[in-house]
């Protein structure tokens, strides 16, 4: 069993999504919660556009893209995608890292 869903929610995001950022996932406050219940490190990555929040100097939030948005874009895949936007020297930089790639098993 995976560790993450295809649901675009907080909950269905990888648990160890934070370990991209080299943050442990109690890092915003509460331990990973397993089961249906997102935790707070991980509700707090999801769709998150605010800067500064995981190391300075740059946004990072975690995505679900799905096909539609990735065929006009710089998205490579469909799936869990950790965006880093960069700021100040860096501002306008923006890198997708695709953490898992999901399918359509309909």
């Amino acid at each position: 069993m995976s560790s993450h869903g295809k649901v675009d929610s907080a909950a269905n995001s990888p648990l160890w999504a934070l370990a991209q950022l080299k943050k442990e996932p109690s890092a915003v406050g509460e331990a990973v919660v397993t089961g249906t219940t997102a935790s707070a490190a991980q509700t707090a990555l999801f769709e998150n556009t605010t800067a500064d929040t995981y190391i300075t100097g740059a946004t990072h939030g975690l995505f679900n893209y799905a096909d539609a948005e990735t065929q006009s874009s710089a998205i490579a895949h469909t799936g869990w995608v950790l965006k880093t936007t960069g700021s100040g020297g860096r501002a306008g930089r923006v890198q997708y890292e695709t953490l898992a790639v999901l399918t359509d098993a309909s």
